[in-house]
């Protein structure tokens, strides 16, 4: 039993949005209970709730001058891009 505790302390799963800026990348943290199935099978979490969550609003992410928004799953310290979001448009 111990075995099995050591090894599911070793499986440390966190998700994050990462936008990334003309200038600068940020980080945004993902409360786990906010992450969904959506309807394609797909793990998902909206992205307005995140930026609530973290004190930060659309105008931040235009200020940010955001090239692109991706939702990550980090396992192990292995980075996996779930959705990548290209900024094309104005906000």
């Amino acid at each position: 039993m111990v075995e099995e505790d050591s090894l599911l302390m070793d499986v440390q799963e966190e998700y994050v949005y990462i936008v990334e800026g003309r200038e600068e990348t940020i980080t945004l943290p993902v409360d786990a209970a906010d992450v969904i199935l959506n309807a394609d099978g797909e793990l998902d979490c909206p992205f307005d709730t995140v930026l609530r969550k973290n004190s930060r609003t659309f105008e931040d992410l235009n200020n940010w001058n955001a090239k692109e928004i991706r939702f990550v799953r980090i396992k192990n310290k292995v980075e996996e891009t779930l959705r990548r979001i290209e900024m094309n448009v104005n906000l």
